[in-house]
């Protein structure tokens, strides 16, 4: 803010700098595990910079129009907070979903 005025709002994004947001915000999310808007927000407030990420404006500007995979990354989180890691160990050059004890 300058003299009262808010530069941030007229900052724009283009579509690769949005994606690129999106992009880091998803391995984050899953990355650190956080399992909902809030703990991405704390997130952000704390080692955002770190992560080239501005702030929680910007952020929301571009998750806005991505809550449906977002919601997954979260979704993921919490599922596997709940009930363990329940995700198979897969042979990626078969497909073959390995037992526990390989």
């Amino acid at each position: 803010h300058i003299n009262n005025f808010d530069i941030d709002r007229y900052v724009t994004l283009d579509a690769e700098q949005k994606d690129d947001i999106l992009d880091e915000v998803c391995n984050i999310i899953a990355d650190h595990r956080l399992a909902n808007i809030l703990e991405l927000k704390n997130f952000v407030m704390a080692k955002g910079s770190e992560y080239g990420l501005p702030n929680m404006k910007v952020i929301n500007s571009v998750l806005r129009s991505h809550t449906g995979l977002i919601r997954l990354y979260f979704d993921g989180v919490y599922q596997e907070r709940k009930y363990g890691n329940l995700v198979p160990s897969v042979d990626y050059e078969t497909g073959e979903v390995l037992s526990e004890e390989e």
